[in-house]
């Protein structure tokens, strides 16, 4: 038998590979625009909410400022006091000329004393702020979702990170009105 691979044979191979790849082209062209179809189709709405200003604007925002504010003025006066106080040995410490394991001990304690006390004193602040701020962020977050749900939103971002968008995206009026804020 003699070998079939003539010109016309080759051609025809040669072809059908062609229509073939033609074929698989047109199929993984046919599902790509079906997917991005449906994609489309599912189209999630998207939109912004300028947090901070919210948070800004909330009556309980400044009753926590004022709190915090108050503690802080406390907390810096009594550490001021034990600064003033720890000075105050060093200084005569240092007046009496001669070393004192005793004394000088004495003024290591009284340092770590105050270093021990500022350190629980920004503690107690932080924590203090944790407690009045954590309030405040559920409200907005109720009501920031209360509005997406009625409005139809998938999602919602801070404005902060929104690179584009337009003005129907942003809901933030929308949330100063649910929370009665002007």
């Amino acid at each position: 038998m003699k070998n079939q691979n003539t010109p016309i044979m080759s051609d025809f191979k040669g072809i059908k590979k062609s229509a073939s790849l033609l074929l698989f082209m047109s199929l993984l062209l046919g599902m790509s625009f079906s997917a991005s179809k449906a994609f489309a189709d599912s189209s999630q709405k998207i939109g912004v909410v300028d947090y901070g200003r919210i948070f800004q604007m909330m009556p309980e925002t400044k009753a926590a400022d004022q709190s915090l504010q108050t503690m802080k003025s406390q907390s810096s006066a009594e550490l001021a006091k034990l600064q003033s106080a720890f000075q105050n040995a060093v200084q005569a410490y240092q007046k009496g000329g001669k070393p004192n394991a005793a004394k000088e001990k004495e003024l290591r304690a009284q340092q770590e004393n105050l270093q021990k006390t500022a350190m629980e004193k920004q503690s107690l602040l932080a924590q203090k702020e944790q407690a009045l701020i954590a309030p405040i962020r559920q409200k907005i977050d109720t009501a920031v979702a209360m509005i997406a749900k009625k409005d139809g939103f998938s999602m919602i971002f801070d404005k902060s990170a929104r690179v584009y968008g337009d003005d129907q995206s942003d809901i933030t009026y929308k949330v100063l009105d649910q929370l009665k804020i002007k």
